[in-house]
């Protein structure tokens, strides 16, 4: 397989430098194959995700295979560089080895933060900067966008309707379930707390208006980082609790019968640690839970997976 790295949003220029700038930046890379790229698959303890192929320094913020796991995208930032812009990179499977990450087409609509979707071909992500004044449809707030690799060409990025993103309010880390509806946090006034988290319906033709998810699972505080299941049997985010075991921690609801969810449920020290641990999604294979987590240095984000069984593991007896 090989990608052709096509959209006409390629046109515009991008703030994050040439590809032989970035070549030139990211070299001496390790010759890396096998779906993970070669490395030693975790068990019920959450490991660091370093096949080497990271820049040198900088924080690694979210992360995702798709296409059967033959490609992966990662968004990288320097330090002290502008957090609203992240480079985003690309990478595939090519005859049974990793390509050297390249800018993905796309980077320059500044993906913050995004997931991949269960069909394994869309991303949906969060622009806080998209790169063209006029696609600004909704002022300089974070809205929610997507953007597809179809038949091996990434498709130009959409945003999606009014009745998700808003001009007064910010949409952020979306999620999606099969069937279509998605899940994001957002800071509204009519909110539980100050970041709270919300899902949409897929209505055919649009998407329902949001639908606060209620005290149950939100907050007087922050609420952040929503992974819906594909099925929508369970929810991890990112909350600050009084169980929590240091700054933010991942915690999981599960959906009962009747539709409601359980209280948040710490993930437990396989997965949290004394400092942060951020944007969770399970690999479409069902297979992996990645997030990402600021243990090894405070100062920057690493990518940590650990066997997708520790979600059935701490789920409790719902009847």
């Amino acid at each position: 397989m090989v990608l052709f790295f096509v959209c006409s949003s390629c046109k515009t220029k991008n703030p994050l430098g040439s590809d032989q700038q970035m070549q030139k930046e990211m070299k001496d890379f390790p010759a890396l194959s096998d779906p993970y790229m070669g490395q030693i698959l975790p068990g019920m303890e959450a490991k660091v995700f370093d096949p080497g192929i990271f820049p040198k320094g900088e924080s690694i913020g979210c992360s995702g295979f798709l296409n059967s796991g033959t490609v992966f995208v990662f968004s990288s930032m320097k330090p002290g560089s502008n957090w609203r812009i992240k480079p985003t990179y690309v990478m595939e499977l090519n005859n049974g080895k990793w390509t050297n990450p390249q800018i993905a087409p796309f980077s320059n609509y500044n993906p913050y933060n995004f997931t991949v979707s269960p069909d394994d071909q869309t991303i949906y992500f969060t622009s806080l900067v998209p790169p063209d004044i006029n696609s600004r449809m909704l002022l300089e707030q974070a809205n929610i966008w997507m953007v597809a690799l179809q038949m091996n060409v990434w498709t130009e990025p959409v945003m999606l309707g009014k009745s998700i993103n808003t001009e007064q309010f910010s949409e952020n880390y979306p999620a999606v379930t099969e069937n279509g509806t998605i899940y994001y946090m957002s800071r509204r006034e009519e909110g539980v707390g100050k970041t709270d988290i919300y899902k949409s319906e897929d209505l055919g033709n649009r998407f329902a208006d949001a639908e606060n998810l209620g005290q149950t699972i939100n907050t007087h505080e922050s609420d952040q980082d929503p992974f819906i299941a594909p099925d929508e049997s369970y929810l991890i985010l990112c909350q600050d609790r009084e169980d929590g075991y240091g700054k933010y921690d991942l915690f999981i609801c599960y959906q009962k019968e009747d539709n409601s969810w359980t209280s948040p449920i710490n993930m437990g020290m396989e997965v949290n640690s004394e400092q942060y641990e951020f944007r969770p999604y399970v690999t479409p294979d069902g297979k992996y839970l990645f997030f990402t987590s600021n243990r090894i240095d405070p100062e920057r984000g690493n990518i940590f997976w650990i066997d997708a069984e520790i979600i059935k593991k701490i789920k409790p007896n719902l009847k």
